[in-house]
């Protein structure tokens, strides 16, 4: 497995410590799977709705039957071990059977979220040299069997699809991998299942350097990851699990796909990620009784309550995460639904890191996102270079809060970035503590409180994180664009969240935001990354050495909404 060379694995000595604190081990997810559909076959593992309909529910037995079958499918189609076969789906049923698939006989799963379109997409599947791409032939009239069309790039040797796979000539998801009984027709060997130290998944984040990096994990660092949830959230296989946010987002597929397996307890999935009406009729219906949501989430969750309200009272708590909670978000959630929310803060590069707790004081998430799990370690080092350290609008930045940059190290953090091992190391100091760009203070009771960042990224309240400078490198193409700067500002709904604006230099005639936004579609650009407003400047702040100064753009942002709030 040549390409995965470049990766910085832990020194044995820390790898051995790891597997003594039990969060490493000799096992995997796959062994999991086999006990459970061992000791509770017909429990249900997965129940899955599409188009807010039921679709399909899996026990533990089914779900084993077809990852073999699925495992078999991908070797039919010619995928080794250590190829990568990328998955380009909503949540579905499938999506957990295939990362297991990929495991069983050898591969290396990649995950796309569908807000990312052909320009993303395309990237992807060219730096992983994905072999095979799984997608649906459409979600929310979008049809994502031609946009897989349009970026499949010479390397990928199938296209694969959901639903009508002829309209495109890719080949059938449902008639070559679900009905046809493969396990029966040839075995994968036993041999080419991953171990717990291989690589298994392969995550593509938003680059500060405007290119994207493709963060390795292996199913070790994955169980770190889940641990550091399951065990403080006591957590066990009596639970129903649903997280609305992408299971093809680190966090998503570590608490919808991983952490119910390990359990052995039920998850409860929608394709329809954002709405909120069906996820409160799901909790009504199946009990769910943990969740996990953004705080945009969190707000739709409130309005679909208000119109009709349901009986939430299976539901024990919800954690959310990605942006910042607000105190008065948390309040409304105890006053409508009568749980307690919990904080989480966590990275591509390493999962779960903090997380609140039920000994914490009430309403403790919207001042802190937790302490450390023991399997991680946190510590906050004096911010160097203050002329850009100002963090999201509305923050104060780390300078009002008296905090640092945050640096991490432990058992869930990754292996490192595919094919960038340069850009991995440089983010680790000599004791193997990793640079997260986050700025943070101590939150008074051995926890952290994120504060900004001090790289050149937006948060939007839906947690998606924007790449200033990647979006900034297709506008400057715009005839009409000399100079052009991306600053988040307060989002309305979530001031600690953050909106994008494009502050411009104009050549000629100023571009209106429409035309901005077309030109970004024309390039196939994912719309969750278009600016939503853009203003005019004659000239941009910057530094002696020609750096545009993005602190200022923000203060003059953040006066502008507490002047209009």
């Amino acid at each position: 497995m040549g390409k995965w060379d470049t990766l910085v694995l832990p020194e044995p000595e820390r790898a051995a410590a790891y597997r003594a604190a039990g969060w490493w081990r000799e096992t995997t997810f796959l062994d999991d799977l086999s006990a459970a559909a061992r000791d509770r076959g017909d429990h249900p593992a997965v129940i899955a709705y599409e188009d807010s309909a039921p679709a399909r529910e899996l026990s533990y037995a089914d779900l084993q039957l077809y990852v073999e079958r699925f495992a078999a499918a991908l070797s039919e189609l010619g995928v080794g071990r250590g190829d990568v076969v990328a998955l380009y789906l909503p949540n579905r049923w499938e999506l957990t059977a295939l990362y297991l698939a990929c495991y069983r006989m050898g591969a290396v799963a990649t995950p796309v979220i569908p807000a990312l379109d052909v320009r993303e997409l395309g990237h992807v599947l060219r730096e992983s040299e994905a072999r095979v791409c799984v997608t649906v032939d459409r979600f929310q009239d979008i049809d994502y069997g031609a946009r897989l069309q349009e970026a499949a790039p010479q390397t990928l040797a199938h296209r694969v699809v959901c639903g009508d796979a002829e309209a495109t000539g890719a080949l059938g998801f449902d008639a070559f991998f679900v009905r046809t009984p493969w396990e029966e027709r040839s075995s994968v060997d036993e041999a080419d299942r991953l171990g717990p130290d291989d690589p298994a998944l392969l995550l593509y984040t938003s680059g500060t350097t405007g290119r994207m990096k493709g963060v390795v994990h292996s199913q070790n660092t994955l169980h770190a990851a889940v641990l550091a949830v399951s065990v403080p959230h006591r957590l066990t296989g009596d639970d129903v699990i649903s997280i609305p946010n992408f299971a093809t987002h680190m966090a998503g597929l570590s608490y919808a796909c991983f952490m119910p397996l390990l359990l052995g307890a039920t998850c409860v999935v929608q394709d329809t990620n954002r709405d909120m009406e069906l996820l409160l009729d799901l909790i009504a219906r199946h009990g769910i009784t943990w969740a996990y949501a953004s705080p945009a989430y969190l707000l739709d969750m409130l309005d679909a309550q208000g119109k009709e309200p349901r009986d939430t009272s299976s539901v024990v708590q919800i954690v959310s995460g990605s942006a910042p909670i607000q105190p008065q978000l948390i309040a409304r959630m105890r006053e409508v639904f009568d749980i307690p929310v919990r904080a989480l803060w966590g990275m591509t590069e390493n999962g779960a890191v903090t997380v609140t707790r039920d000994d914490d004081p009430e309403g403790w998430a919207g001042h802190s996102d937790g302490r450390a799990e023991p399997s991680m370690e946190v510590r906050i080092a004096p911010e160097t270079g203050a002329e850009e350290a100002g963090g999201p609008a509305g923050t104060g930045g780390d300078t009002d809060a008296g905090g640092g940059r945050l640096l991490v190290r432990g058992a869930s953090q990754c292996l490192g970035y595919l094919g960038q091992r340069d850009v991995y190391e440089a983010c680790l100091d000599e004791d193997g503590w990793f640079d997260t760009s986050d700025l943070a203070r101590d939150d008074g009771r051995g926890g952290i409180r994120i504060v900004g960042r001090s790289v050149d990224q937006v948060t939007r309240a839906s947690g998606q994180k924007v790449s200033t400078l990647e979006v900034e490198s297709v506008l400057i193409r715009h005839p009409g664009v000399r100079e052009v700067a991306l600053v988040g500002y307060p989002d309305p709904r979530v001031p600690v969240a953050e909106l994008v604006c494009a502050v411009v230099v104009a050549e000629g005639e100023p571009p209106t935001l429409e035309e901005l936004r077309r030109h970004l579609a024309e390039e196939r650009m994912a719309e969750v990354l278009w600016p939503d407003r853009v203003q005019f400047v004659w000239e941009l702040p910057k530094n002696s050495l020609g750096k545009v100064l993005r602190h200022p753009l923000r203060q003059r942002l953040q006066i502008e909404y507490a002047t209009h709030r």
